[in-house]
């Protein structure tokens, strides 16, 4: 795998949404301009439906199918339930990742989670063993079973008995501090387990789960890439994150 003439950058969408997400609108504004990046949003081959029982393995292998049509380096932008694969390939697969940036990530969670679509929704779906996610604006909707969220559960890089999470290449992640379906806790406990010694973790002000992303956030990111640049493109940047 030789030096990179490009920065390859592979945006995927979270559970209920789709690729034309804001973040995804927002990420390919920001990058549109900047000649040495590709930037790509991601199509999995199931983005959900109410007809197919959605699996977050499933992206995961359509990630990997995807950053493995190519020798490069990938730098994966993920948001909510796509951190998820983002995460478990950027430890198990460290020659094929550059970076991460990881908006609102969905780890650290449990069963609870469900009553964070609609009250009551976790018992209507240990009572009926499937319940119906809805779709975001310009999303795609989701059908969920028990099993699949067990799957989601047990294979979180975060449910795991080790102390330190086996990643090692730069990583930022934003949250918003008013989120009420991931608890921006969850992202503070990722971060302090991640062995990167190129990280940060910044907390958005007044917003939840659905956010904007801001000149701020766009700044940091900035200085994500200008990282992965100094590591991995022929004319260094000397940068720190």
């Amino acid at each position: 795998m030789g030096i990179l003439k490009k920065l390859n950058i592979l945006y995927c969408h979270g559970l209920g949404s789709s690729i034309n997400c804001r973040h995804a609108t927002q990420l390919q504004a920001f990058f549109e301009k900047q000649k040495d990046v590709y930037f790509e949003r991601f199509l999995y081959k199931n983005p959900g439906s109410y007809d197919y029982v959605w699996n977050v393995n499933e992206w995961r292998r359509d990630i990997e199918e995807r950053i493995d049509t190519t020798n490069d380096k990938w730098i994966l932008m993920a948001t909510s339930g796509a951190c998820h694969p983002a995460l478990n390939i950027a430890k198990h697969r460290k020659e094929k990742i550059s970076g991460l940036f990881l908006m609102c990530p969905g780890t650290g969670l449990d069963m609870n989670f469900v009553d964070t679509i609609q009250p009551g929704a976790l018992n209507y779906l240990m009572k009926k063993g499937f319940i119906k996610y809805p779709p975001s604006k310009h999303g795609h909707p989701a059908l969920l079973s028990i099993d699949c969220l067990k799957e989601f559960l047990n294979t979180d890089i975060c449910n795991n008995s080790e102390q330190a999470i086996d990643i090692t290449c730069p990583v930022l992640t934003v949250h918003g501090v008013e989120d009420n379906t991931v608890p921006v806790e969850n992202s503070e406990r990722l971060m302090q387990r991640i062995a990167s010694k190129c990280k940060e973790f910044h907390r958005i002000p007044g917003v939840d789960h659905y956010f904007d992303l801001d000149d701020q956030v766009l700044t940091k990111l900035g200085r994500l890439m200008d990282v992965i640049r100094e590591n991995e493109l022929p004319e260094k940047i000397g940068a720190k994150l």
